[in-house]
């Protein structure tokens, strides 16, 4: 047994360790190319089993996984880094490296969401997230399982070798499973049962993203792809133009992922493509419309003083505002409705949670004028153009903040109760007709407060910005009756059920600062879900949605 070791002199959750994990897989350079990440410092059983992750590796032949030490003399507070064997055939039976690689890029993947969104976030299924490294199941079921609530990569025969490669080794792929499960721990009805298409595409939008881009950030890799894309010291606008536009200078060569990355960011989108019957087609268009505003975005960096005076100059622009992209595309989730989210949901959430923190929209460099003169867009009016190109926008009459119908409200003598305590949330909805006017709900049905929680992010002027996220929903069953006569729904059921949900914001002063609403007991809004989840199990045919389609994993990476 491993000793356990007194904590090496920094207080708990402080100190950062370094992990070496593959920079996209185990077919990327030879020998493969690396990346490093950093970890937050914990105790760590063998398996490896942290306080959030319990990681497994079967090797073959094994019927049971075989706990792997993450230390290297046994002590239960050391992580030692141990680089991959250069040798390919070798890496693909590294045991240790393998489940050194799982752990680091699934704590990494966690900790870009708590970092950005200022809080810790919980798993569905409790306090750690199993992932089976190796697993027997077939490799194109690799994945989380929301039913067994966990993460499970098999793995496969390659002509590139004479061993089975785990699907593990892919990072991209380790970070898209986790960004699910956090997803699913974070807001389990955007993909539950009951929800519509749009909540699963989302889920394959977002992990996407968070797997692409967080390869992306790391300045020494992408410098590599610019050299490898064939630029060669100070770049040009011309060279620029023609890089950025094969699709981020061949991003997916080496990862696992499919669809938007792996196509021409400037394809026509398709037409209506909120109504296509799955959800990855309906993802990869917003994956498109964030990865077109990441190169809008580093053009313009490249244009200020000194952003083209090397190659690495040009990388650096790149990983930053990748991870700028990024960290408002996570930041919009603390936005959305627990229920029902819609793109155009996403799209003002973006907007909304950036605006908190950067109240202005400064363009690159703080230069009034671009380099041919004109005036340079902000950052936020590129998104707003490339969403604006995947015909989606936000309501020009409408607020961002959702409150148009929501002032004046009463607030509780002691407001302080609204960031600790469910009950207090509760009476403050009682409290105000008008909020439950806006929110529809049903009088005689109780709301399930979700959570109240606050948090706190440091903006890049310096300043806090303190707030308290809350969400609650209602599920109402209605008779056949009292679903026509109240909501004008028609059914074959004898009982019917709807529900609606919120997302309340209030900032440090306990008031009211941000609404997402999805009314319950509002007919039209009904009706039109009825409408929608009725054409998509007809165009579904029988199947139901889930994150990945038959036959997604089928082709070997490029």
């Amino acid at each position: 047994m491993a000793r356990d070791d007194a904590q090496p002199g920094v207080a708990y959750g402080a100190g950062l360790v370094s992990l070496t994990v593959l920079a996209e897989g185990p077919f990327t350079g030879r020998p493969a190319a690396l990346a490093s990440v950093r970890v937050p410092l914990e105790r760590v059983r063998s398996g490896p089993i942290g306080a959030r992750l319990d990681v497994r590796v079967r090797r073959p032949g094994r019927d049971e996984a075989q706990p792997i030490p993450l230390s290297l003399d046994g002590g239960l507070w050391g992580i030692d880094d141990v680089p991959p064997p250069e040798d390919t055939e070798q890496l693909l039976a590294d045991g240790r490296f393998l489940a050194q690689h799982v752990y680091a890029v699934a704590s990494d993947t966690l900790q870009i969401f708590e970092r950005t969104m200022g809080r810790r976030l919980g798993w569905a299924g409790g306090h750690r997230l199993r992932i089976d490294a190796y697993d027997p199941v077939d490799f194109r079921d690799s994945g989380y399982d929301p039913q067994r609530q966990a993460v499970r990569f098999g793995h496969r025969s390659d002509p590139r070798s004479s061993r089975h490669v785990p699907m593990a080794l892919y990072r991209d792929l380790v970070a898209h499973e986790v960004t699910h499960a956090i997803l699913d721990g974070y807001r389990p009805r955007w993909a539950d049962a009951n929800a519509l298409l749009d909540g699963f595409a989302l889920h394959e939008a977002m992990a996407d993203l968070v797997a692409m881009l967080s390869v992306f950030s790391s300045e020494t890799r992408v410098e590599q792809m610019l050299q490898e894309a064939g630029m060669q010291g100070r770049g040009t606008r011309e060279a620029d133009e023609k890089i950025l536009r094969s699709g981020l200078f061949g991003l997916a060569d080496g990862l696992f992922t499919r669809s938007a990355v792996r196509r021409p960011l400037d394809r026509e989108v398709p037409f209506e493509w909120t109504l296509l019957p799955e959800p990855h087609a309906r993802g990869e268009i917003v994956v498109q419309a964030v990865l077109n505003t990441v190169v809008e975005l580093w053009k313009q960096r490249l244009d200020c003083p000194g952003g083209r005076s090397s190659r690495f100059q040009i990388a650096q622009s790149g990983a930053r505002v990748g991870r700028q992209v990024l960290g408002m595309v996570l930041r919009s989730l603390a936005y959305l409705p627990p229920v029902d989210p819609t793109w155009t949901d996403l799209l003002r959430g973006i907007l909304a949670s950036d605006l908190v923190m950067m109240p202005y929209d400064t363009p690159p460099c703080g230069r009034p004028t671009g380099p041919d003169g004109a005036r340079p867009k902000g950052y936020r009016e590129v998104l707003r153009d490339m969403f604006w190109n995947i015909d989606l926008s936000t309501d020009p009459d409408a607020r961002l903040d959702g409150l148009d119908d929501l002032e004046g409200l009463q607030y509780p003598v002691r407001l302080s109760a609204l960031a600790s305590d469910p009950e207090e949330l509760n009476r403050f909805v009682w409290a105000n007709p008008r909020l439950m006017r806006a929110m529809d709900l049903d009088e005689e049905t109780s709301i399930r407060i979700d959570r109240v929680r606050p948090t706190v992010r440091v903006g890049p002027d310096g300043f806090v910005v303190s707030e308290i996220c809350a969400s609650f929903v209602q599920d109402v069953r209605l008779s056949r009756r009292e679903a026509r006569d109240r909501l004008g729904l028609r059914t074959e059921g004898e009982v019917v059920a709807v529900r609606g949900g919120a997302v309340l914001r209030f900032d440090e002063g306990g008031r009211l600062c941000f609404a997402a609403l999805k009314p319950v007991m509002n007919g039209e809004r009904q009706q039109a879900r009825a409408a929608t989840a009725r054409a998509e199990r007809e165009a579904a045919a029988g199947a139901r949605a889930s994150y990945h389609q038959e036959g997604e994993r089928e082709d070997l990476p490029a």
